[in-house]
């Protein structure tokens, strides 16, 4: 009987029967791979369990931002949905690229950064995702970016610009090392209004050497009522005490609601009987101050009047009281208002004048005309005032332009807002005394001639922020060239920078250009339809 194969193999491994249960290198790898795959599982799960949270991410998407919360089940509230024609051969290859194509135009308007951007960066501009990451849980910020996304651009700012010649920096890369002087002083705007913080914070706003006594709260109190005295009037003072200013006498956070015991009229009532708070302006959120007004904060002591006149006529003699003069009026207005004072005080104080006939041409209107021409002219050129009583006039604070005779006050721009490409909030600054950002502003007793000049922008070095703002301990070189340590203070782009409609810096979050095409109803936000 012929041998079978399989008995020859066999004989093979006469003498090792159990060849099977011998280790070889193939074998010991499996073996290896098979650990090294149970161990790591094992400290996945281990790490999975003791830290839930990282379980979100790791396994899921991710929570979205509070903003995008109600979307947190709904794909296609963001992301654009896929159709048949997006199946193909290679599709699984390009589905990371497909699910960063958004639709966040339904609910957001975000205007191109400038328009002079070449066509490069507008392409990348188009596509939200390459600088808003969402999935990154509750509390992350969608507009607290890193710098990077920032200097892709700026640190080389002419090769984005289709003119080549950009009007800003072209080359920032970091806060602390090589971002430029605020533009609100290497190119300041012009001021057109006359002002020294350094007269108006002294007790009394002594000028120096002394031009005249002290400024009372009594000659508040005289020129402008009790109101206004009491207003400026601190604990401990009489009305013999000298007027002291602070910052927060003109420059406001926030509109009064009344909540001051000091203020009599929080619980009054106006004409109609509704309570005067009503007619107040609503809360601000304390970043910018609340503009200056010359009603509110320069009249109690600097009304504007036209002085009492005696005047003569047919040998009688008429008194014309003085009376207050209507703010922000030009020339034409302004002469018409003078005539109406005068008029009312010649008829309120002299009834002998209804004697004469009341007609054009009349002794009422020849007059009326006189002191109306005279006084215009006084109060915009200041001709006929006394300046050592510092009596004033429209050109005591304000530029006036001359065309075909006509005077005219030039306009005082609003300047709320210095930074146009910047946000600044003073609240998160509340701490830090006024002094040290807005030097120049203490009280200091000047000679008149200097208090009459037009005070430079009262702004300190982007220098002197950055001794808060740069990593801790960096050397920081003041303009006095003082060495100082940083502070630590958080100093990224997006700090104080905006990036959607910079050709309109002054265009904050609620402008019109940011608001989307159709707003949705609340149904349709909340299913992202």
């Amino acid at each position: 009987m012929p041998r079978s194969p399989a008995r020859d193999l066999s004989d093979r491994y006469t003498g090792s029967r159990g060849y099977f249960q011998q280790s070889d290198a193939i074998r010991r790898g499996k073996y290896a791979l098979m650990g090294v795959g149970l161990l790591v599982v094992g400290v996945w799960a281990a790490v999975d369990i003791n830290k839930p949270e990282r379980a979100a991410y790791a396994h899921t998407h991710g929570p979205l931002a509070e903003a995008h919360a109600a979307f947190d089940e709904n794909c296609a509230a963001c992301h654009v949905s896929q159709t048949p024609d997006h199946f193909s051969a290679g599709s699984m290859f390009d589905a990371r690229q497909r699910w960063h194509t958004f639709t966040c135009e339904r609910c957001h308007g975000g205007p191109i950064h400038h328009t002079s951007m070449t066509d490069e960066g507008k392409q990348f501009h188009a596509t939200c995702s390459n600088c808003h990451h969402d999935h990154n849980g509750r509390m992350n910020s969608l507009v607290r970016i890193s710098d990077s996304h920032c200097t892709k651009c700026h640190a080389n700012l002419a090769s984005w610009h289709a003119t080549g010649s950009p009007y800003y920096a072209q080359k920032v890369t970091n806060f602390v090392t090589d971002h430029p002087e605020f533009r609100a002083l290497t190119k300041p705007p012009e001021r057109t209004l006359t002002f020294s913080h350094a007269v108006h914070m002294t007790a009394g706003q002594l000028y120096e050497p002394n031009q005249r006594g002290p400024w009372t709260i009594g000659d508040i109190r005289r020129v402008s009522g009790d109101a206004m005295a009491d207003r400026y009037l601190k604990p401990g003072q009489t009305d013999a005490s000298r007027v002291q200013l602070e910052c927060a006498s003109c420059h406001q956070l926030d509109a009064n609601i009344g909540t001051d015991e000091s203020t009599k009229w929080k619980e009054s009532l106006d004409a109609t009987g509704q309570p005067t708070r009503a007619l107040l302006p609503p809360r601000a959120e304390g970043a910018y101050f609340l503009g200056i007004n010359y009603n509110a904060h320069c009249q109690a002591c600097h009304p504007l009047t036209a002085p009492a006149k005696v005047t003569t006529k047919d040998k009688s003699q008429f008194l014309v009281p003085e009376f207050r003069v209507t703010h922000r009026l030009q020339q034409p207005d302004l002469m018409n208002d003078l005539k109406a004072g005068y008029f009312a005080g010649l008829l309120v104080k002299n009834p002998a004048v209804l004697k004469a006939p009341i007609e054009p041409g009349g002794i009422i209107d020849t007059e009326v005309d006189r002191l109306a021409k005279m006084d215009v002219q006084t109060l915009l050129t200041g001709h006929g005032l006394d300046k050592d009583k510092d009596e004033v006039g429209c050109v005591k604070c304000h530029k006036t332009t001359v065309k075909e005779s006509i005077f005219r006050i030039e306009p005082v721009p609003d300047r709320t807002v210095w930074f146009e490409h910047a946000k600044f909030n003073h609240t998160s600054h509340r701490a830090v005394d006024c002094l040290a950002c807005h030097p120049g502003t203490a009280a200091a007793p000047i000679p008149k001639s200097k208090a009459d000049e037009t005070e430079p922008v009262q702004i300190v070095s982007v220098k002197w922020c950055q001794t808060c703002h740069s990593p801790p301990n960096t050397r920081i070189t003041l303009p006095d060239q003082s060495v100082v340590a940083g502070g630590g203070v958080r100093h990224t782009c997006t700090d104080c920078h905006r990036y959607h409609n910079g050709d309109h810096g002054f265009q904050g979050l609620g402008a019109r250009p940011r608001l989307p095409s159709r707003p949705l109803t609340l149904s349709e936000f909340l299913k992202g339809k």
